[in-house]
């Protein structure tokens, strides 16, 4: 049952009972203002705040656009540099090749023809004493070499 002021009572929800059920009066129910009336009544310094709020947010986002466009500039530039640099090094690098080709043909001419066996192999072979000739098997065969390069009676030394 229903009491005065929109309370249940009794055995309201038990079956075969009635169930009235009202709502509160609505003289009793708060009211709240609509989003509209808050906007309206929006106290100065919070309305203060909310500028400064957007002011920061609007500076931070055109910062932040700055800063992205000077990466991509930078990235853009470095991109760029990275191919300049890398097609020079390839150029030279053809260019060294073919000439070490050429050299390479040029001196595998010069070295079939003409003195001993010995002759031909001690210029195809760095005979010159420096550091990399300082181990004694090195230096050995060097002396070695040398010696079948002079004598030309040396076994070899005709060609077959």
């Amino acid at each position: 049952m229903m009491a005065p002021g929109g309370t249940i009572t009794g055995n309201a929800f038990l079956p075969g009972a009635p169930h009235q059920v009202s709502a509160p009066h609505s003289s009793n129910a708060p009211s709240f203002p609509s989003n509209n009336q808050y906007s309206q009544e929006e106290p100065d310094v919070v309305r203060e705040w909310r500028e400064r709020r957007d002011l920061q947010i609007q500076h931070r986002e055109e910062v932040a656009a700055g800063r992205k466009a000077d990466t991509i500039k930078a990235a853009q530039t470095s991109i760029d540099e990275f191919y300049d640099n890398y097609n020079n090094k390839k150029e030279r690098n053809l260019a060294t090749t073919k000439k070490e080709a050429e050299d390479f043909l040029a001196k595998r001419e010069d070295t079939s023809s003409g003195g001993t066996s010995w002759q031909r192999i001690a210029k195809l072979v760095d005979v010159k004493k420096g550091p990399a000739a300082a181990a004694a098997g090195k230096e050995r065969f060097r002396d070695m070499l040398l010696s079948l390069q002079k004598d030309e009676n040396a076994p070899g030394a005709k060609g077959y």
